[in-house]
C-alpha cells in the first residue's frame, strides 16, 4: 500500500485549508484548520494572509453577482 506524502509542507498544507475552509463556508473547517496552523507553527501574519486570500476568492463571484444586478437594472432604466 503506498502512502499519499504531499509536497507541501504541513503550514503550506493547514493556510490552503484555511483559504478553502472560508471559500467552502465551513465554520469548523476553518476552527480546525486555524488551530492546526497555530500547532504546526503558522504565524499570525501567514494565517492573516491566507485568510485575506481566502476572502478575496470568496468575494469575486458576489462582486460579480451584484454588478449584474446592477447593470441589469441599468439597462431596463434606459429603456423606459
Amino acid at each position: 500500500m503506498s502512502e499519499n506524502v504531499s509536497p507541501l509542507s504541513p503550514q503550506v498544507a493547514e493556510l490552503v485549508a484555511i483559504g478553502a475552509s472560508i471559500g467552502g463556508n465551513c465554520l469548523p473547517c476553518l476552527r480546525y484548520h486555524f488551530a492546526e496552523a497555530i500547532k504546526n507553527g503558522c504565524t499570525i501574519q501567514e494565517i492573516e494572509e491566507a485568510i485575506k486570500l481566502g476572502k478575496m476568492v470568496k468575494e469575486r463571484p458576489i462582486n460579480d453577482i451584484y454588478k449584474l444586478a446592477d447593470d441589469l437594472l441599468n439597462k431596463e432604466k434606459e429603456r423606459k
